[in-house]
């Protein structure tokens, strides 16, 4: 089962565009179709408003709710700038199409999951962020619920996707710049950020790295 992008839903008059997936059945090389000419211009409107990073980061954010197993449709937005603590943050709206499932993942886990899994491995994809603001924000949003495996999940998804949550992360580009240079842990930056669950203020504990399999014998 693989993800792709199959449309895209622009809106001019706010400099936003919305980047859209689903789940479905496609062979193992991605079908990559003509640009579309809204889109392309949206994403110019971006660009030019908030800078080439933000494209970018629209992109890194959707790869990897894809990559986390999205099932739902997946989407990505700049915000734009919004203010908190007296500080400017450059904000994008990432539906991430995730239904996290509640028999293997408690409030906790589903917080430190989603760090670690769609919000650090997008800002290690840059080696710096120019984001034209005091920061970088980051809401999130996702369901969760009980079900057996991925096979239960979408026979019985069209009876309801779960709970909802949004998880939103506002991170300043003084402790990003501490990340890029190697001086502070992920862990470190995540226990800077300011971090919001349903609008009530959480900790994030990092989601331990899986295992690496050892390398085959010779």
């Amino acid at each position: 089962m693989r993800l792709h992008v199959i449309a895209a839903v622009v809106g001019l008059g706010c400099a936003s565009v919305a980047l859209m997936a689903m789940a479905q059945d496609a062979p193992s090389t991605p079908r990559i179709g003509r640009p579309n000419p809204e889109v392309l211009q949206a994403l110019a409107e971006v660009r030019k408003q908030y800078g080439a990073d933000a494209v970018m980061l629209e992109g890194f954010l959707m790869g990897h709710a894809i990559e986390s197993g999205a099932v739902r449709e997946t989407a990505v937005t700049v915000s734009g700038i919004q203010e908190y603590r007296q500080k400017r943050y450059l904000t994008f709206t990432l539906d991430s199409g995730i239904v996290y499932n509640d028999r293997e993942l408690g409030a906790d886990e589903r917080l430190g999951r989603t760090w670690t899994r769609i919000v650090e491995p997008t800002l290690r994809r840059f080696r710096g962020l120019d984001l034209r603001a005091d920061g970088l924000g980051l809401w999130i949003n996702y369901t969760h619920k009980p079900y057996t495996d991925e096979a239960d999940l979408r026979a019985h998804l069209s009876q309801g996707a779960g709970e909802p949550e949004a998880a939103l992360f506002y991170l300043l580009t003084s402790d990003l710049a501490e990340l890029y240079a190697a001086r502070i842990t992920g862990q470190q930056l995540a226990e800077r950020a300011s971090v919001l669950v349903n609008g009530v203020g959480r900790s994030v504990r990092v989601e331990a790295a899986e295992p690496t399999p050892p390398a085959p014998s010779r």
